[in-house]
This record gives structure tokens, C-alpha cells and sequence, in this order.
């Protein structure tokens, strides 16, 4: 029969080796998690820029691709003027782009826009 001192070393050494292991495949599962939510986000990103691409009209479809890829050089290509501000107040998340819309509606709007992609950015979850 074992003494009360064999007993509790051995235990000791029991639960270390236990906790090692289970270090290891916590670490691992941390990994193996990070990379799965890495190459969701990928896929996600790529995936918002396929959906540009199904839009119909032009102009949309660059506003689409601009603001997905963060891209304000995109917004050039917009046939409207009051658009390109439009799509540049997007991509930069800033309202001094909606200053250059003419027509006070779109304005408005842009603003509108802008102050709830703002929003959307200061309360994500990440």
C-alpha cells in the first residue's frame, strides 16, 4: 500500500501531465478556431466583391466595389458628379464628401448614410 506522500506525488504528476495536454490541445483548438474565423473573413470579403459584380447598373456596381475594397480611386469612375461624392464619403467614412452633392436631398441622405456606417463601425463586435 502506497503512503499519503506517494500518492499525492503521483497525483501531482498526473494532473501536470494532464494539464499539458490539455494546454496543447487548447492551443490547438485556439489555432485551428483563428484560422477557421481568418479564412471565413476572407471568403466573406471576396464573396461581398462577387455580389458587386451581379449589380446591373454601372454606376452601382462601382459603389459597391469601391466601398467593399475601401478603394476611393474607384469612385472616379462614377458618371455622376453628386455619385463620385457619394462613393468618396462612403469609402473614407467622413461626411466632407456629402458637401460636394448638389442636390439637398442626396445630401441629406449621404449624411445619413455616413453617420450610420460611423455608428455600425463604433459598436462592432470584432
Amino acid at each position: 500500500m502506497a503512503s499519503g506522500n506517494e500518492l499525492l506525488t503521483g497525483s501531482t504528476q498526473a494532473l501536470t501531465f494532464l494539464s499539458i495536454q490539455i494546454g496543447s490541445q487548447m492551443k490547438l483548438r485556439h489555432m485551428l478556431i483563428g484560422a477557421s474565423l481568418l479564412m471565413s473573413s476572407l471568403s466573406g470579403m471576396s464573396q461581398s466583391v462577387n455580389d458587386c459584380e451581379m449589380k446591373k447598373i454601372k454606376d452601382e456596381q462601382l459603389l459597391c466595389t469601391a466601398t467593399s475594397m475601401m478603394n476611393a480611386v474607384m469612385c472616379e469612375q462614377i458618371s455622376t458628379n453628386d455619385g463620385r461624392h457619394y462613393c468618396r464619403a462612403m469609402v473614407q467614412s467622413n461626411s466632407h464628401g456629402c458637401d460636394g452633392i448638389t442636390s439637398p436631398v442626396k445630401r441629406q441622405y449621404c449624411l445619413m448614410a455616413v453617420r450610420d456606417k460611423q455608428r455600425s463601425a463604433n459598436w462592432a463586435i470584432r
